[in-house]
């Protein structure tokens, strides 16, 4: 069935909302997605989940074994709501359920001289792992990776903080990926009416109910003017 959300919401969005939206999706990347396991802070994964959005993917996903996934606003800047979030409960589940899709298993790690992000072979879609503060990725993740990626350092500190390392990871390779003509690295257009669905879901004040009327043909805006600016930032 044809996902009719956004024909419906979108004359509730501003003109500019519209713009915004299309010029977003359309360099929006299935190409590479992030996985966080088992992270502690919200903080943290509000901030890669933020990192994500900013490099342009348009999924994530978040390994739950020990801590529940919570969003810290402040941090996230709304950036939760414009990506699609995977949330699993176990490690090598979701990695090999990642792998099934075709991705490399790219665990990140400063104790491992294997690869770096500015080398990192980006010639199949790439998932890069993310491990928890402190203790790193795990044993599970280890066991599933098909690269491990380190970036270099040159101070005395082993590592940097889990937000720092996500964003420098995924600004480079997100920019190779872009740089690299011979990637079909953009969303496919088959996904564009769910995802600016989602998108006008999550903006559209009541969205719900305005798309159960709609549907039953009591249409709220007749004349189609903008009348709903976004639930949050």
């Amino acid at each position: 069935m044809q996902d009719d959300r956004y024909s419906l919401l979108s004359s509730f969005l501003t003109e500019a909302r519209r713009s915004r939206f299309e010029t977003v999706l359309d360099e929006r990347m299935c190409w590479v997605t992030a996985v966080t396991e088992d992270l502690y802070d919200p903080h943290n994964i509000s901030a890669v989940l933020r990192s994500c959005d900013g490099s342009g993917l348009q999924s994530a996903h978040i390994i739950e074994v020990n801590n529940p996934y919570r969003v810290s606003p402040g941090v996230a800047k709304g950036a939760a709501k414009w990506l699609d979030i995977e949330r699993h409960q176990d490690t090598t589940q979701a990695l090999r359920d990642l792998k099934s899709r075709g991705f490399a298993i790219c665990c990140t790690t400063p104790h491992t001289n294997d690869t770096t992000p500015e080398d990192l072979p980006i010639d199949r879609p790439v998932a890069l792992v993310f491990g928890s503060e402190g203790p790193g990725i795990t044993e599970a993740a280890r066991a599933e990776a098909d690269y491990f990626v380190r970036i270099p350092m040159f101070g005395f500190t082993e590592s940097y903080n889990i937000s720092v390392a996500a964003a420098l990871t995924l600004q480079t390779v997100t920019r190779r990926v872009r740089s690299a003509t011979q990637i079909p690295w953009r969303v496919p257009k088959r996904e564009h009416p769910r995802i600016l669905g989602d998108w006008a879901e999550r903006t559209v004040k009541d969205a719900d109910g305005l798309l159960h009327r709609l549907r039953n043909g009591a249409d709220d805006n007749p004349h189609g003017c903008p009348k709903s600016e976004p639930k949050t930032p």
